[in-house]
């Protein structure tokens, strides 16, 4: 009888929500047994002790090692909460028989008008005018040295370079192409034409790399992309040309950005993620009057976070009736004889 099987119960390792409430109701109204914590930098042993018992698995930057999968006794489900996945091991999973899952594309448009922002905010030299309004509301300069923002184009001459042509990259394409003189993208898993319908030109890497004068970043972290700028890449670039990445910080070699912008290789760069995250209080790139860094909050509006949380319930008592979630990341697990869902 349904009444004589263990409670389902679903364990938050971490979360970036101010509470969990409505989850907590939500799932009480269920019959599942939800705990929450708040271990982002958690060790493995740590991880273990709470979600030993767990079938589903909810974690935000916690990192699901092969030892702390090795714990989980029971878990037939790990899911993402958001987009990235870097944190979790998949092959770990697979083998142990585990379903990972993502929540892709609940703030694709959030990260992109980031971007955009960020973009803009940099070709129009933003963060020099405010350091020029700083110094003079502090009385170290006489009126307005309005030279140290001097020279910039205007937005109309602009060539924008987009690595990373998914949903969030297409739709930054789109907002720059709004106001941008051309816009060029490089996505070799995209088909040309559906980077034409996101208002970009298709273009070879090489192509965007020496001919744009802003390049936005929207590629995920993996062999070929992680240190993807670095000296040599950075080389490349137009010099003056800004950077902006949104990405994962991993993307860019941060020595190798600070190189540029020192020797004016960079005009400018515009950071939401960074390598190491956060950044050390004392680092050199916060005290750059052209560097933009935003805490990782690309992703965030209120609207976006409540349609993720009611979808990663969906996926909760889904899974708990035995259905996979939309968004797996290792679809392999699905053949495996160990399957553990619905079990």
């Amino acid at each position: 009888m349904e009444s004589e099987k263990e409670p389902w119960i679903c364990v938050t390792t971490d979360h970036v929500e101010t509470d969990l409430d409505w989850e907590a109701q939500t799932y009480k109204e269920e019959g599942v047994d939800y705990r929450q914590y708040q271990l982002r930098k958690a060790a493995p042993d740590e991880l273990i002790d709470i979600a030993s018992e767990a079938d589903v698995l909810v974690v935000d930057q916690a990192r699901i090692t092969a030892d702390v999968i090795a714990g989980l006794e029971r878990c037939r489900l790990i899911i993402r909460h958001g987009d990235g996945y870097d944190n979790l091991d998949l092959d770990a999973a697979t083998e142990a028989g585990i379903i990972c899952a993502n929540q892709p594309g609940f703030w694709s448009r959030e990260v992109a008008e980031h971007a955009f922002t960020l973009g803009i905010s940099l070709a129009l030299r933003i963060p020099v005018q405010q350091d020029i309004a700083r110094h003079a509301r502090t009385g170290k300069n006489a009126g307005w040295d309005l030279h140290r923002a001097m020279p910039f184009g205007g937005l109309s001459s602009l060539t924008v370079g987009i690595i990373g042509c998914g949903r969030t990259g297409s739709l930054t394409a789109g907002l720059f192409g709004s106001v941008a003189f051309h816009v060029l993208a490089c996505d070799p898993y995209i088909d040309k034409e559906k980077i034409r319908l996101a208002g970009a030109e298709a273009a070879d890497l090489s192509e965007v790399i020496e001919e744009s004068d802003l390049i936005s970043l929207h590629v995920p972290p993996t062999g070929e992309t992680v240190k993807m700028f670095d000296r040599k890449m950075i080389s490349r670039m137009k010099k003056g040309a800004l950077l902006v990445n949104t990405a994962r910080g991993s993307i860019i070699d941060t020595t190798a950005v600070l190189e540029a912008l020192d020797s004016g290789r960079l005009g400018g760069v515009a950071l939401d993620s960074t390598d190491p995250e956060p950044l050390p209080p004392d680092h050199p790139l916060f005290s750059m009057s052209n560097v933009i860094i935003t805490p990782h909050m690309g992703w965030y509006s209120e609207d976006a976070l409540t349609n993720l949380r009611r979808s990663i319930v969906h996926d909760v008592l889904a899974a708990r009736d035995g259905k996979a979630p939309f968004s797996v990341r290792n679809p392999e697990v699905l053949e495996r004889p160990n399957l553990r869902l619905g079990r």
